[in-house]
């Protein structure tokens, strides 16, 4: 009797499981955890997982006392799929990003490090790009050129403060953080999200990529909500 039990308990499980890789994939809470390309996996996933308790529900029932025994014993197995529904984590902030800051080869996290920006334009760039195009060729791309990044406020034990964006490949699991100082204007709370426009100080994070911190003069800058896509 006890096997048809276990099924059940399964089932319950499965679908609970189910449930939640299906409400994360159809929102945009997906986004906190994986890449925009896993979205539709995960779905499959949810989908695959409810048809297994379906499959698992099937078959014959124990008697009363039994299946009420091993049902408690399965809301117990719930408790971390409950918690998952009620309390949803953010997206990696401040913490995350001050640890390793810059600490990778930034020209991976964008397509083309050196193309030329155009003149007389505010050109929107993932701070990646902005901090892999400061390393590269002595920062030229961005001389006199005019740029806006959007990124959330972090603060080191100087006083300094630098706008700040995690890029992920996969998973939140290997996020990389990095970020850019901004000189000549006030800093917003830590976390804040922000819009800063201005200009590469010359001279600043040139060199390898790994560890170094580019510089923008701020002309302006505007707090905005978090964005549904936190990573870049």
């Amino acid at each position: 009797m006890g096997d048809p039990v276990t099924r059940a308990a399964q089932a319950l499980v499965l679908t609970a499981l189910g449930g939640i890789a299906l409400r994360v994939s159809w929102t945009d809470e997906y986004a906190r955890y994986v890449n925009e390309w896993m979205r539709w996996p995960l779905f499959a996933s949810g989908l695959l997982l409810v048809g297994l308790a379906a499959t698992a529900a099937l078959g014959p029932m124990a008697d009363d006392e039994e299946e009420h025994t091993t049902t408690r014993f399965a809301w117990l197995l719930l408790l971390p799929v409950l918690v998952a529904f009620v309390v949803q984590p953010p997206a990696l902030g401040a913490y995350v990003a001050e640890r390793n800051a810059n600490d990778l080869d930034a020209s991976a996290y964008t397509d083309v490090a050196v193309a030329p920006l155009p003149e007389g334009e505010v050109s929107d760039l993932p701070v990646a790009s902005f901090v892999a195009r400061a390393a590269t060729d002595e920062g030229s791309s961005l001389v006199d050129r005019d740029v806006r990044l959007t990124g959330f406020v972090t603060v080191d034990d100087g006083g300094s403060w630098y706008v700040t964006r995690l890029s992920i490949a996969c998973c939140a699991a290997d996020a990389a953080a990095f970020r850019v100082r901004v000189d000549g204007a006030e800093a917003p709370p830590e976390e804040q999200w922000i819009e800063v426009t201005g200009t590469w100080v010359e001279g600043t994070g040139v060199g390898s990529g790994r560890g170094e911190t580019p510089a923008l003069a701020a002309a302006d800058v505007v707090t905005i909500e978090p964005p549904q896509r936190p990573y870049e």
